[in-house]
C-alpha cells in the first residue's frame, strides 16, 4: 500500500513537473529586439536570466518584483493591465537585456533566457565593428576596441532635475560612438530610480542613441552620483 502510494505520488510530480515545463518559454537574446516577458494578475512569472544582474523599471507601481535567487526575478502584477518596459544589465558581462513586461501576451509562469550565442558572422563583425552591446561593455571595462579615438569631454549633456549629466569621454569610429559620463542627482537626499527609457541625450553629430547602461540604477544619500554608458549609431 505504501509503494502505491509512493508511486501515486511520484506519478503526481512527474505530471505537474511536465506541465510547468510546458508552460515554460525559453528565448535567447538577440540584442536587436525586445525580450516578451508575460505577466498575469493573481500569478506569478519567474524570469530566469543567463547572469546575476540590475534591474531597472519603468513603472515600479505596475509591479512587485522580487529576487529568488542573483538569476531568478519574480514578477507579480498590481494591476490586470501591464504594458512597461525592463532593463537588465548583467555584473559579470556587462551585457544590456532589453524586455518588455506585458499582460497581453500568452501567459507563461517560467521565462528562461539564454546568453548571445556567439556566430561566425558575429565574430568577423566584432573585429570591425562591435556590436550595442559589446560597446557597452568595452566602455565599462575602460578598454577601446580597434578603430576607437577616445577623447576626453566636460560637455553638460543634461541638466534637467533630478539628473546631471557630464560627459567625461567621447569614443569614436567610423560609424559608431560611445559616451561615457557621470550622472549626478540633483536632489541628493533622495532615492531616485535611474529609468534609461526617461533618459534621452541626443546627441545628432553622434547618430542616433541605441542603448544606455549605468553602473547603479538607484541614487540616494549615500550614492549621490554614477556612471552611464551611451551608444550612438550613424
Amino acid at each position: 500500500m505504501m509503494i502505491r502510494g509512493i508511486r501515486r505520488g511520484l506519478a503526481f510530480f512527474l505530471l505537474a513537473l511536465a506541465s510547468t515545463l510546458s508552460q515554460s518559454a525559453e528565448m535567447q537574446w538577440d540584442a536587436n529586439s525586445y525580450l516578451r516577458i508575460p505577466v498575469k494578475l493573481g500569478s506569478d512569472t519567474r524570469l530566469v536570466m543567463p547572469e546575476p544582474f540590475d534591474d531597472a523599471w519603468e513603472h515600479d507601481e505596475e509591479v512587485s518584483a522580487t529576487l529568488l535567487d542573483p538569476r531568478t526575478l519574480i514578477i507579480r502584477p498590481r494591476t490586470a493591465r501591464v504594458e512597461q518596459r525592463l532593463t537588465l544589465r548583467g555584473r559579470q558581462s556587462g551585457t544590456l537585456f532589453l524586455a518588455r513586461v506585458s499582460s497581453a501576451l500568452p501567459y507563461t509562469p517560467l521565462v528562461v533566457v539564454q546568453a548571445p550565442a556567439p556566430s561566425g558572422r558575429a565574430l568577423t563583425d566584432a573585429v570591425s565593428e562591435p556590436t550595442v552591446t559589446s560597446l557597452l561593455k568595452a566602455m565599462m571595462l575602460g578598454t577601446a576596441p580597434p578603430g576607437f579615438r577616445v577623447d576626453k569631454s566636460s560637455r553638460v549633456l543634461l541638466d534637467l532635475a533630478p539628473y546631471r549629466v557630464v560627459a567625461e569621454q567621447l569614443w569614436q569610429s567610423s560609424r559608431q560612438a560611445g559616451v561615457i559620463a557621470r550622472l549626478h542627482s540633483t536632489l541628493p537626499r533622495r532615492p531616485i530610480a535611474l529609468v534609461p527609457a526617461n533618459i534621452q541625450i541626443r546627441i545628432a553629430q553622434l547618430g542616433t542613441l541605441r542603448a544606455m547602461a549605468a553602473d547603479d540604477y538607484e541614487l540616494g544619500p549615500d550614492l549621490g552620483s554614477t556612471h552611464i554608458y551611451l551608444v550612438y549609431a550613424r
